[in-house]
């Protein structure tokens, strides 16, 4: 074979192979760019709504005082009855008829028998579930103890945080945990400071039997905490946790509150109705830590892994000027952000952060010989209708805060039958009176949720209590087959 055709043959299969080489960059280039066929199968699922059952609420039940019995010095003890009311229904037509009303046992008060104790609110199961509403309210007057308290009747859960207390000196908190159901609970506690986590022995474990509330001193947990923040787990049984602060100054009464969970960790939080009174700050009742228990502030704890910027903003509910202001918090860390620049007046509280947050915020209304505070909790939006009991007390008023960006309107129905319509902007908030003694029904928005609490404010006395959506046992779920 001469040299020219051995060139041409190889000059041949080298273009060949070039050729190749081209054609399956060319097809791999063509599948990049056509859409390669897909095959989506959509899980089957269906809402399911279950069988309503019976409901159940719990009243914490009275104000409590520790070594108020000189023959049980380290026993709670409680100094008074408290007022409570409660109804169910359906919208428009609440009445108490229906509601069986049971005590709950509690061995750490040595005066149940006298002053009652809490009570249990359960209403059969129907064809769906009714609206449901408890709530109660009782004034203090002792010499260690004074102030006006106002609570929601509570569901039980597994899990809640108690955002408020303190165990510095001049101050009690009790933990109150009632248990309604048929099963023992078994308690563990984890307690946050401005410290961060509370080394706290004897804080898990604890047993609640059933039908029964259990008293736990704070301070014999975790002593010498301003800013104290309390997760409660429970297994077995379900607990409504509720916490009873009070504080003494030398030998004055300062107030007393008993406040409810508030909402689970999120990066968004709103406190509805925060109410500012004028003249909070003496600069006499800071403590060795220049600590100011009097001062209206938000304390929120961050519940993630990681430090967050957590940003609170306060707008009134007048349209009148507000606050802003972005902090950093650490991990696990108890921080008391003070609200000293809000003028007298009533706010929506907003937090945002980019990590799971959980908070509550906190004022003291002052007259000239006595005084009172009140913790104001994060709560869940409204998306259903929801019953309203008013218990007795100053000036009670219906706070409504709209977390949406467009506006939205809801019905306030008394029992008269007589609707109200309320209209609140985009981002904005409302108040309306109630009648103390009544009970009404809000009817859900269609464009989406409101926040509400209940408040109370009138001399020296202040309290508010969270409007809550019931469990998601009550709704309808999703079910996925396989």
């Amino acid at each position: 074979m001469s040299a020219s055709r051995r060139w041409a043959l190889v000059g041949a299969r080298a273009m060949t192979g070039l050729l190749g080489i081209a054609a399956a960059v060319a097809t791999v280039g063509a599948a990049t760019l056509l859409p390669w066929p897909s095959h989506i199968v959509q899980p089957n699922a269906e809402l399911v709504t279950p069988t309503a059952s019976g409901q159940q609420r719990v009243c914490p039940g009275p104000l409590l005082a520790l070594a108020a019995d000189a023959s049980a010095a380290s026993s709670a003890s409680s100094i008074g009855a408290a007022d409570t009311l409660y109804a169910a229904g359906r919208s428009g037509s609440l009445s108490a008829s229906d509601i069986t009303v049971s005590p709950l046992a509690a061995p750490d008060n040595v005066a149940g028998d006298v002053a009652g104790t809490p009570l249990l609110l359960s209403i059969p199961a129907a064809d769906s579930a009714p609206l449901m509403a408890g709530a109660q309210s009782q004034t203090a007057t002792t010499e260690t103890l004074s102030g006006f308290t106002a609570a929601g009747c509570g569901e039980a859960s597994s899990d809640g945080w108690l955002v408020a207390g303190s165990t510095a000196i001049g101050h009690t908190s009790l933990l109150l945990l009632s248990n309604p159901s048929d099963v023992a609970a078994s308690v563990d506690l984890r307690l946050y400071g401005e410290g961060g986590l509370v080394d706290a022995p004897g804080s898990t474990g604890i047993l609640v039997q059933p039908q029964s509330q259990r008293v736990i001193p704070l301070a014999g947990l975790a002593p010498n905490l301003n800013s104290p923040v309390v997760h409660v787990a429970t297994r077995g049984g379900q607990v409504v946790a509720s916490l009873q602060q009070s504080v003494i100054h030398g030998l004055v009464p300062g107030g007393i509150e008993l406040a409810g969970t508030t909402a689970a960790p999120a990066l968004e939080q709103l406190i509805s109705g925060f109410t500012v009174p004028a003249a909070l700050i003496d600069e006499t009742q800071s403590n060795d830590s220049h600590f100011h228990d009097d001062q209206a502030a938000v304390r929120v704890l961050n519940t993630g892994a990681d430090a967050a910027e957590l940003t609170v903003s306060a707008t009134s509910d007048d349209g009148g000027n507000g606050a802003s202001i972005t902090v950093t918090l650490e991990p696990g860390v108890a921080s008391e952000v003070p609200l000293s620049e809000l003028a007298a007046g009533n706010y929506t509280v907003r937090l945002n952060a980019d990590q799971p947050i959980v908070a509550a915020a906190r004022s003291t209304e002052k007259s000239a010989t006595s005084e009172d505070f009140a913790w104001f909790v994060a709560s869940q939006a409204l998306v259903d209708d929801s019953a309203i009991v008013v218990a007795d007390g100053p000036a009670p008023t219906l706070r409504l805060a709209n977390p949406h960006g467009n506006a939205q309107r809801v019905t306030l129905q008394d029992g008269s039958g007589t609707p109200l319509t309320v209209n609140l902007p985009a981002a904005g908030s409302v108040s309306v009176p109630l009648t103390a003694g009544a009970s009404y029904t809000l009817g859900a928005s269609e464009t989406g949720g409101v926040v509400a609490s209940v408040s109370y404010q009138g001399g020296a006395a202040l309290s508010s209590f969270a409007l809550n959506p019931p469990g998601p046992l009550a709704r309808a779920i999703a079910v996925y087959t396989h």
